[in-house]
């Protein structure tokens, strides 16, 4: 939970001396405090080459000394402004702690460790982002960033670059070394409502964070609620809009409408192999290939003979072995309404499919569920589950009923838990699995980043951070699924 030490008395003397005559009233122990807010569990943030200050309150003191800090970082005291500065290269060793003591009179001293954190390293494989969509009529997005060692940070993007993503922050992608990030309304929310931000569609360095490229709604005209993004090189990137799909080029900043993608689901990209999938859901579902090749869409049909019939769409990911994960529906008005999830082989378009016995939410983010290996997570509200895929050519597709795994209530461990926001996500790496959820939609100030390692509880999350969030869009790992 997060505390503040605000104006925390640190007063302490730790060695009383005996310096004073007979009869003579002790010299007053030295007192410090900050009067910055530093937080109790976690370091203080610092931006490379930019400088930090930490002011203090302090009587009785004679001096106030720190020790030497590692490569990369600088540190000086003002003791007549009653301040500490420091500061940090790009270089700099990334987690460093500010050791200070103060000395008063005769040999009374008290001393103090403060955490620091040098924020020059956003594409470590362990860190994780969570994209913050923001309150439509009110805020920009935002981008929290959770660190290799658990701490957290509400807004990288903005401490970065002392600016804005645009508003209604939707989707990112990674490539190339760069992390790109669509907004739904940029600096323009449907109500005219003006924003000062960065605009609908930001570039910036996967390893820094630093903004490289920004395109404002002028640079996107004719984008209508862009939604979701996929980039397979500089000059191809994909945007889903509310009537389908198109290429946008950076360089010229040409928008082309790419031809068989009308009405394109409001769904994450799958991108792998050189090529970003999206899907048509339907009578006729198939998946939607996208490459550089070409400015038109390749249809693959799903299998029509399958054991559970296709009439809708939920969801799809991609697969370590190549394939595709599809979760799919049986409409109720022409069948049984039931659930399935299938392995797709994208090369001779055969599916193995396992039912499921709950139909999960998708949210607006367009994601039905998760998967680590052949493991597939997915909630019905705040409830979670597990499907444990097995490929066996001896099972029925009803088998998944009987493997179906009932995880967690969340809640049932919180209170506050009542509303599951937007999907689930699975660390590519540790397997952790992500979820985020609000008290409700009118108190989404309380919420909850939830982590859970299955594999070792489900009664209890592995990590749990409160009130970071602002309209969660969706979980975010420098590598797996781009």
């Amino acid at each position: 939970m997060k505390k503040t030490w605000g104006l925390l008395l640190v007063a302490v003397a730790l060695v009383m001396g005996s310096c004073t005559k007979e009869n003579d009233e002790p010299a007053p122990a030295p007192t410090f405090e900050w009067t910055t807010d530093i937080t109790t569990d976690g370091p203080v943030f610092v931006v490379p080459d930019t400088k930090v200050e930490m002011a203090y309150a302090a009587e009785h003191v004679q001096t106030v000394t720190v020790e030497a800090l590692p490569s990369g970082w600088s540190v000086s005291v003002d003791q007549n402004a009653r301040k500490i500065e420091l500061s940090a290269t790009a270089d700099a060793t990334t987690n460093a702690t500010l050791k200070l003591t103060v000395a008063g009179a005769g040999e009374q001293t008290l001393s103090q460790s403060v955490k620091l954190y040098c924020l020059n390293n956003f594409d470590n494989p362990a860190g994780v982002f969570v994209l913050n969509e923001g309150n439509m009529t009110t805020e920009n997005g935002s981008l929290t960033w959770i660190s290799p060692e658990g701490y957290v940070l509400a807004d990288a993007y903005k401490a970065v670059n002392g600016t804005e993503l645009g508003n209604v922050a939707q989707d990112m992608a990674f490539y190339g070394g760069k992390i790109y990030i669509i907004s739904q309304n940029g600096n323009k929310n449907p109500n005219g409502t003006v924003f000062e931000n960065d605009g609908m569609l930001v570039v910036a360095d996967a390893h820094t964070l630093k903004r490289t490229a920004a395109f404002t709604n002028d640079d996107l005209e004719g984008l209508d609620w862009p939604t979701h993004i996929a980039v397979l090189d500089e000059q191809h990137l994909y945007i889903r809009d509310n009537a389908g799909i198109y290429r946008f080029d950076p360089t010229t900043k040409a928008l082309t409408f790419v031809s068989g993608s009308d009405g394109a689901p409001k769904s994450r990209f799958v991108t792998m192999d050189g090529k970003a999938y999206t899907f048509k859901s339907g009578y006729f579902s198939k998946l939607l290939e996208l490459s550089t090749e070409s400015d038109a869409v390749k249809s693959i049909s799903f299998p029509y003979s399958v054991p559970c019939m296709i009439n809708r769409v939920l969801g799809i990911q991609g697969a370590d072995d190549g394939r595709m994960w599809v979760m799919t529906s049986t409409s109720t008005t022409v069948g049984s309404g039931q659930i399935a999830i299938g392995k797709f082989n994208l090369t001779d378009c055969t599916m193995i499919q396992r039912r499921i016995g709950v139909e999960p939410g998708v949210g607006s983010s367009g994601e039905a569920f998760a998967a680590y290996g052949n493991n597939l997570y997915y909630a019905d509200g705040v409830t979670l589950y597990c499907l444990p895929f097995d490929e066996s050519e001896d099972l029925k597709a009803d088998s998944g009923l009987e493997a179906e795994q009932w995880l967690v209530d969340l809640s049932g461990l919180d209170k506050n838990a009542g509303i599951r926001y937007n999907g689930l996500g699975v660390h590519p790496r540790s397997g952790r699995v992500y979820i985020n959820t609000i008290k409700s939609y009118a108190l989404f100030g309380q919420n909850q980043i939830w982590g859970f390692d299955f594999d070792t509880s489900a009664e209890a999350p592995a990590v749990k951070y409160e009130n970071y969030t602002h309209f969660p869009a969706g979980f975010y790992f420098p590598v797996g699924r781009q």
